[in-house]
């Protein structure tokens, strides 16, 4: 398994759908702790979460949009997760395409070019539930205003 897809629709357009991900406002509703986008070519996509409410310690994953096509796709590459213990994964590329379907967006995220080092097992194994997860929170957020608890 060198790559994790998930997917989810949402009742929006494919327009509001991209700008979740790369609006910090969103991001911050639905994803993560903390959050700097550098939308468009070249720029930097960095999101993080505290590992404990009472530490600046978290985790962190960072890298560079190779392709910018709002309302269609966006790739990042040189993406690096990284643990509060120092352990870090990467670099990989992710991939978040938004496609019409019917009235709402099929929104596909697809993380590749993950290491089959043991090292990796853990990261490889939370990767998929990971994105079901946060795919929901997006789904709710775009769709009901619900946003993640404590924002």
């Amino acid at each position: 398994m060198d790559a994790v897809s998930r997917q989810i629709v949402v009742h929006v357009s494919p327009e509001r759908a991209f700008e979740a991900f790369i609006d910090v406002r969103d991001v911050l509703h639905w994803l993560a702790d903390g959050a700097v986008i550098g939308g468009g070519l070249g720029g930097r996509w960095g999101v993080g979460w505290y590992a404990d409410p009472d530490s600046d310690a978290g985790y962190h994953s960072i890298g560079t949009f190779e392709v910018f096509e709002p309302g269609r796709r966006f790739v990042l590459g040189s993406l690096v997760f990284s643990t509060p213990e120092g352990e870090e994964f990467g670099p990989m590329r992710l991939t978040v395409e938004f496609e019409p379907a019917g009235s709402g967006t099929l929104v596909r995220v697809t993380q590749e070019e993950l290491s089959q080092a043991p090292a990796w097992d853990g990261y490889r194994a939370g990767l998929g539930p990971g994105w079901e997860r946060s795919l929901s929170d997006l789904k709710a957020w775009l769709e009901e205003g619900r946003k993640l608890p404590g924002r």
